[in-house]
């Protein structure tokens, strides 16, 4: 009788040991997850200048993500600071206090004073459905890529983006998107034209 008892513990200890042993594996195992593979960069708005004007009005409307005014604007040398101004009227008026312009919902021929240095700068609005990662808006979500042969920017160049307004209590993010020939300026001569030829406004969601 003893030796049976024997064995029957043995045995049930056995099972213990390898229960324990099975469950310590499957904890180390790597749990599953979920994720979107389809996620990815998408584009939200694309065209030339004068499609700009046409498509959008200047205005994607309300609750629709896009691109709000592009400007040809007086050349700074800190625009990362100066880009960040969250005002449309005011950078409207920066570009003709210096003899430049910016794109409206009538015409997107813009005249510009000749030998002056500008930087080109897209404003853009994006909303929670392209820009916010479930606790706040992401402003790396967001790009402009531009394409002008005439100013000797390359395809899809990317543009350097700057928050002009993002805050939790917002449905949007504001950013002013800017191309400055890598701190130099364009300009143009007298009876010059110089075509912005692709302006993508793109979202990763």
């Amino acid at each position: 009788m003893k030796i049976k008892d024997i064995k029957v513990k043995s045995i049930r200890v056995g099972l213990v040991l390898a229960l324990v042993c099975a469950m310590f594996v499957v904890g180390m195992m790597p749990h599953p997850t979920i994720q979107n593979d389809d996620k990815g960069w998408h584009v939200v708005w694309e065209g030339s200048l004068s499609d700009y004007v046409y498509a959008a009005e200047a205005n994607p409307g309300a609750g629709v993500s896009g691109i709000l005014e592009i400007f040809i604007i007086n050349h700074t040398a800190s625009p990362d600071t100066a880009y960040d101004e969250n005002s449309s009227s005011d950078m409207e008026s920066w570009c003709t206090a210096a003899g430049l312009g910016y794109c409206n919902a009538d015409d997107s021929n813009i005249d510009i004073a000749h030998t002056t240095d500008f930087d080109i700068v897209v404003r853009v609005r994006g909303n929670q459905t392209i820009c916010h990662d479930g606790s706040q808006f992401m402003d790396s979500y967001l790009r402009v890529r531009i394409t002008s042969a005439d100013l000797s920017i390359g395809a899809d160049t990317e543009m350097t983006g700057v928050v002009s307004q993002n805050s939790s209590g917002n449905t949007y993010l504001w950013m002013n998107f800017y191309e400055d020939n890598s701190g130099s300026g364009y300009s143009i001569s007298r009876d010059e034209t110089a075509e912005i030829t692709s302006i993508k406004f793109e979202a990763y969601y």
